[in-house]
């Protein structure tokens, strides 16, 4: 079975972990393969948005502890697995094509970590997603020490982190760490439309502000760093189609030129 589904539609990528008998538990076969369809989408520029969504009843619940407890690793196998874990997680957030999380049933721990990296999470009402690791005695990747804090704040992050406290869709999105929770039904509508939203956007621009977003750099040097981005941006097509656009009063088509 094909660990990870591709489908176009306009625009937007649709990937989805197609583990469904395992709950879209991670293995080396997926993380390969969602890696690559990832780098994939990104050289592509007709490529503007990419949502990432799991099969059957979760989105992810994580590692699969079936697979773990087979049989021992070498120290080899477990280096490369945890290696391609943070590389699709760093793929997600550092690429320039702007990623939706669509998340139902369960975001667990890797789960959790992929979800948390894209850019907009959009979570069904009743989903859970938690962070259980310390629990189990291991321990979180993708970054996610860093980045769950700056969505949530460091309280929640060290209730969620240590604590393991699983939250639901709502609080996902009452805490800032979802964009938007909806009811379970209306979850793929809710999550296309917001991937058209993104693909509309200037994609030259979408990309930079990815990038300064993500950026930990002092106040100042954060000035000069948007002041560049801005003169390179208005050295494009699509700059110039905004303000043409702006003056016409209708939608502008941005080329990513």
């Amino acid at each position: 079975m094909t660990p990870v589904l591709a489908e176009r539609s306009g625009a937007t990528l649709r990937l989805t972990l197609n583990r469904p008998d395992r709950l879209n538990a991670v293995s080396e076969a997926l993380y390969d393969e969602l890696l690559a369809r990832l780098r994939d989408a990104d050289a592509q520029p007709d490529v503007r948005a990419v949502v990432l969504a799991g099969s059957g009843r979760a989105f992810c619940v994580g590692a699969d502890q079936k697979a773990h407890g087979a049989g021992a690793r070498t120290p080899e196998q477990r280096a490369r697995y945890v290696e391609l874990a943070w590389r699709v997680c760093d793929q997600i957030q550092t690429m320039s094509t702007p990623v939706v999380a669509s998340v139902h049933g369960y975001a667990l721990g890797a789960g959790a970590e992929i979800a948390t990296s894209a850019d907009f999470m959009v979570i069904a009402d009743d989903a859970q997603i938690g962070f259980p690791e310390v629990s189990i005695g291991t321990f979180v990747g993708g970054g996610v020490t860093r980045r769950l804090p700056r969505l949530v704040g460091l309280r929640r992050a060290t209730d969620l982190l240590i604590l393991g406290e699983r939250c639901t869709g709502r609080q996902a999105a009452a805490w800032g760490l979802a964009h938007s929770s909806v009811p379970a039904d209306d979850l793929g509508a809710s999550t296309d439309e917001l991937a058209r939203k993104l693909a509309s956007k200037a994609p030259i621009s979408l990309a930079r502000m990815k990038s300064a977003l993500r950026g930990e750099q002092p106040m100042d040097a954060v000035l000069r760093s948007e002041a560049r981005d801005l003169l390179e941006i208005m050295a494009t097509q699509d700059w110039a189609e905004g303000v043409a656009a702006f003056a016409e009063r209708r939608d502008p088509v941005f080329r990513g030129r």
